[in-house]
């Protein structure tokens, strides 16, 4: 629960996908940008369209956050790299939100 970034694999890049909620009659019509890949260059080949390692991510599932049923991801994909200076904005000023402290409580 108390990660932080060293501690995790840092993806180099994704593919985000504009989706849509229309593949039954009753889809919900949501539309968004999801995540269709993560991925590391290691030097290593992998077995992926790319050669690089692709990482887990929270919607491998790709169904409609609102509703639960399977997206459609259309044409509209692109690619964003890790920028080269890319650094942690956890404490820094400027940031528009608030983080807070982690507190654990026995059960």
């Amino acid at each position: 629960m108390e990660l932080t970034l060293k501690d995790v694999e840092v993806p180099d890049y994704a593919w985000l996908t504009y989706s849509v909620c229309a593949m039954t009659k009753d889809a919900c019509g949501w539309g968004g940008w999801i995540i269709e890949a993560l991925f590391k260059r290691t030097g290593e080949h992998h077995a992926t369209g790319t050669g690089d390692k692709v990482l887990p991510h929270a919607d491998e599932m790709q169904i409609c956050p609102q509703c639960g049923l399977v997206l459609f991801r259309t044409s509209a994909s692109v690619r964003m790299d890790l920028s080269a200076d890319q650094t942690p904005v956890h404490g820094q000023e400027g940031i528009d939100y608030e983080v807070s402290e982690m507190r654990y409580e026995d059960d």
